[in-house]
């Protein structure tokens, strides 16, 4: 909290040395300051960026940190916006708190990501002490230290259990946990923790049953099998939790922070480009006949079919069962048309789509859909595309895989970036994608 409060200042005092000369309006940052700094901890917290192994670099989540940040910003310009507070605070000082603040948030945790890891390693941090025992498969498995970063647990005594095949399992057991409960009075520990194979219930009961002569709380480890699982989300969406096998690409607070974004952006690129558009309109209308905006049915997020729009550039509009895909020297590509392909200005109109919530700036490149019908039949992971929205622009087409597919290879490396970009989304990727785009938007060819 005190880095947001402390970026708000900042910016109002850059912001107004810088063109003013002087301080204005100190009463209004501070305001604004307070107010960033309690949303943000709101949203961190529901993205659990205050837990210890987060904090400390062991589970980074920098996406997490950037796009809840923008969400603060993009709500306090509402804010101002429905107020009407313009005069009291400039757009330009809310552009400059929004960097501000995004750079010492990370540089703070970058800075006490090293002094937090040494609290954890000497268990500094940890709160609870536990005495852990367990069958010697299960605990080779288990470092103190990994007890510390993965439980919160500070381990004072480890006993071993004898192997299952024993004849006398009972009464060993029977032996070491006496002995447990013993050593836990003289250490004084705050659990007893147990490490055993889920699938040996019978073992599991058997130790509960003789720990129960202690009121120390006693806690089973997840086992080598079930923490595969338990790794994963929790959700609680009823009496019982559920394990999501499988999460959206993006969380509810990534989808509002890319979804803000795409609407700022498109909007004020339209204003930009708009007369260019203008003119490609004008050009397309004089050059030959048919409709200026070409319309295509394609498929986008979860498989949802939408129009996509792009200026006409050919002399055909194929939407059925049978596209063929543009070549070079493509006799149906008309003059303007061809030019329009090499500077990618047919792709403007998409920007409409991405107001539309149809598609985003950055994303898996919509195809027509005859090809995803080809397509899905040959590549086992094509239909994987369509878990976030299609994009006007991706990582596949920065990276020159760009124009027609005429082989399953060419489509199949397109669809291995498209998959890495979904599974390692972040905020900061897709503005590297856009930055990239700005250098290559304008040189190759479109799809």
């Amino acid at each position: 909290m005190l880095v947001v409060f402390g970026a708000s200042l900042t910016a109002g005092y850059v912001y107004h040395v810088t063109y003013y000369g002087v301080f204005q309006k100190f009463e209004s940052f501070v305001g604004i300051g307070i107010f960033a700094a309690v949303l943000h901890m709101f949203i961190a917290k529901s993205q659990g960026l205050y837990d210890a192994p987060v904090l400390a670099g062991l589970d980074r989540r920098w996406s997490r940190l950037i796009c809840g940040w923008l969400l603060v910003v993009l709500f306090l310009i509402l804010i101002l916006f429905l107020l009407k507070a313009g005069a009291e605070v400039s757009r330009g000082s809310m552009i400059v708190f929004g960097f501000i603040g995004c750079a010492a948030l990370v540089t703070g945790r970058a800075i006490f990501e090293r002094p937090l890891r040494k609290a954890i390693d000497k268990g500094v941090l940890a709160t609870r002490r536990a005495v852990v025992i367990g069958s010697p498969d299960e605990l080779s498995r288990l470092r103190p230290v990994d007890l510390l970063k993965k439980y919160g647990l500070s381990e004072v005594h480890r006993a071993f259990l004898s192997g299952t095949d024993s004849g006398d399992v009972a009464v060993d057991d029977a032996t070491a946990a006496q002995a447990v409960i013993q050593r836990a009075r003289e250490l004084k520990v705050d659990e007893i923790v147990l490490a055993l194979r889920w699938s040996d219930e019978a073992r599991i009961y058997r130790m509960c049953e003789l720990f129960r002569v202690s009121p120390l709380p006693i806690h089973l480890l997840p086992d080598q099998t079930a923490e595969q699982f338990l790794s994963l989300p929790i959700l609680a969406t009823g009496p019982l939790p559920t394990v999501e096998m499988q999460r959206a690409p993006l969380s509810r607070v990534e989808r509002g922070c890319k979804r803000g974004f795409d609407v700022m952006a498109a909007s004020a690129l339209l204003v930009v480009f708009l007369p260019l558009m203008v003119v490609a309109a004008v050009s397309i209308k004089l050059d030959s006949a048919g409709p200026i905006i070409f319309r295509q049915r394609r498929n986008g997020f979860d498989g949802r079919t939408f129009r996509i729009f792009k200026f006409r550039t050919m002399l055909v509009q194929e939407d059925g069962a049978n596209v063929e895909q543009a070549r070079r020297n493509d006799p149906r590509v008309t003059r303007v048309g061809r030019v329009l392909r090499q500077r990618s200005i047919d792709e403007l109109p998409q920007l409409l789509n991405v107001l539309r919530g149809e598609m985003s700036l950055v994303g898996p490149r919509p195809h027509a859909i005859a090809h995803d019908s080809a397509f899905s039949k040959l590549i086992a992971s094509y239909a994987y595309r369509q878990h976030v929205k299609p994009g006007i622009t991706g990582l596949a087409q920065v990276r020159g895989l760009r124009g027609p597919t005429p082989a399953v290879e060419d489509m199949q490396r397109r669809v291995e970036h498209d998959l890495a970009y979904i599974s390692s989304w972040s905020f900061t990727l897709d503005l590297h994608i856009l930055l990239r785009t700005i250098r290559v938007f304008f040189r190759n060819e479109a799809d």
